[in-house]
């Protein structure tokens, strides 16, 4: 196919301006808590993308809500989902794919990273290099390939950019779930992991907030009086660490704990927060029933409320017969425009890849570049890699029916 050469050798031309606009991109700090910040990269990526023929919108999204260390819950605002949508007239009978990623990074807007280093002519060291803004890039490349050499016509496609995938997507979780019908398969640009493989199966995860009230009281005084929520809570999360792998794959990481004051005051409040990572559904039930056991019981104690906020916000990730079949178009797609065979490996993180198979949707998740450290400031991505993970895009959308 002469045009899809053409799309190759236009990519490839392309590697010095991918990287640039990366690094311009990178260079933008949108850190999950950086409302401002995501709002004028939202605004760039609007003008940069360019898709002809498409139909833009910004979608506004509800606040996210997080549990204080005092206790309290806190509504925050976050930046839009930008959405495109391209509709050939003739693909009306098709349902379209949607190519999905994230434009918020884990670096907040006070982190000492906060710029892009060419450390050698293909390695890019940078904030959200690899995740994900290079996904974005590769995203947004493919695409401009597909439409300028007029290929992959006969289904339409959609775009959908999020701002909060790196803190779990409170706001946009419920967009997903509501769109993920619309669509045949999605593709997400998450980075491939270093060495290239792509990611098949994900653990499924959440988040979890446990305050405990207690009872203030001075220490020497009127001790038999308080009711202290620091010990209560401290035995809580040790229960809760004792459900460690109790079923297979199942994994609790207490990761923060905030009470107390004066130690000659009975402190009267405490908040826990932990992780929980599991390999299936079976698992999820198994823990939520422990769980509520362990906060009930403590709850039984006079003088004592304990309130459990969150849950299991990502479902795991399993293959089904369509993401089989998708993996296999994956595979020819690479071959096809030039790259090795790919390995495939399963993996305890999470992305939006969960939520969208969730919600019946098949979907690749580790499309965007090869790159590695993510969440350090040792972040890397191959620039090269941008090319090769843009041709893959280019000849699947092309070839798959």
């Amino acid at each position: 196919m002469t045009n899809i050469s053409d799309a190759f050798a236009w990519l490839e031309s392309q590697q010095s301006q991918m990287t640039a606009d990366l690094v311009e991109l990178a260079n933008q700090n949108s850190g999950s808590d950086n409302l401002t910040g995501l709002l004028q990269v939202a605004d760039w990526l609007e003008d940069w993308c360019e898709f002809r023929q498409s139909n833009f919108q910004r979608i506004h999204l509800p606040p996210r809500h997080v549990i204080r260390d005092d206790g309290d819950e806190l509504a925050i605002e976050t930046a839009p989902a930008l959405r495109w949508d391209f509709r050939p007239a003739h693909a009306a009978e098709s349902k379209p794919v949607l190519l999905a990623i994230h434009y918020d990074t884990v670096f907040p807007v006070g982190s000492r990273f906060q710029t892009c280093e060419l450390l050698t002519p293909d390695k890019l060291c940078g904030p959200g290099v690899a995740d994900a803004k290079g996904g974005i890039v590769t995203m947004r490349f493919a695409l401009r390939a597909l439409q300028q050499f007029e290929l992959g016509t006969h289904r339409g496609w959609t775009v959908l950019l999020n701002p909060d995938e790196e803190v779990g997507s409170p706001s946009s979780a419920g967009l997903l779930a509501e769109i993920a019908k619309e669509f045949a398969f999605g593709l997400l640009f998450e980075p491939a992991l270093p060495t290239g493989e792509l990611v098949a199966e994900r653990k499924g995860s959440g988040n979890f907030d446990i305050v405990v009230h207690g009872k203030s009281a001075h220490a020497g005084r009127h001790f038999e009086d308080g009711r202290n929520a620091v010990a209560a809570l401290c035995t809580i999360l040790t229960q809760l660490d004792a459900l460690n792998n109790h079923t297979a794959g199942l994994t609790v990481n207490v990761g923060a704990v905030c009470g107390g004051g004066p130690v000659n005051v009975v402190p009267e409040l405490a908040v826990g927060r932990l992780n929980v990572r599991l390999k299936d559904t079976t698992s999820g039930a198994w823990f939520m029933e422990h769980l509520d056991a362990i906060v009930e019981h403590t709850n039984a104690r006079p003088g004592f409320r304990v309130q459990r906020f969150g849950g299991i916000s990502s479902p795991p990730k399993t293959m089904c017969e369509a993401t089989q079949q998708l993996m296999r178009d994956v595979e020819n797609a690479t071959l096809a425009s030039g790259g090795q065979p790919v390995r495939w490996k399963s993996t305890g993180g999470v992305c939006d890849g969960n939520k969208l198979a969730a919600a019946g949707l098949p979907n690749i998740d580790t499309l965007g570049p090869v790159g590695d450290h993510l969440h350090s400031t040792e972040e890397w991505v191959r620039p090269s890699s941008l090319v090769s993970s843009a041709k893959r895009i280019v000849q699947l959308l092309a070839s798959v029916q």
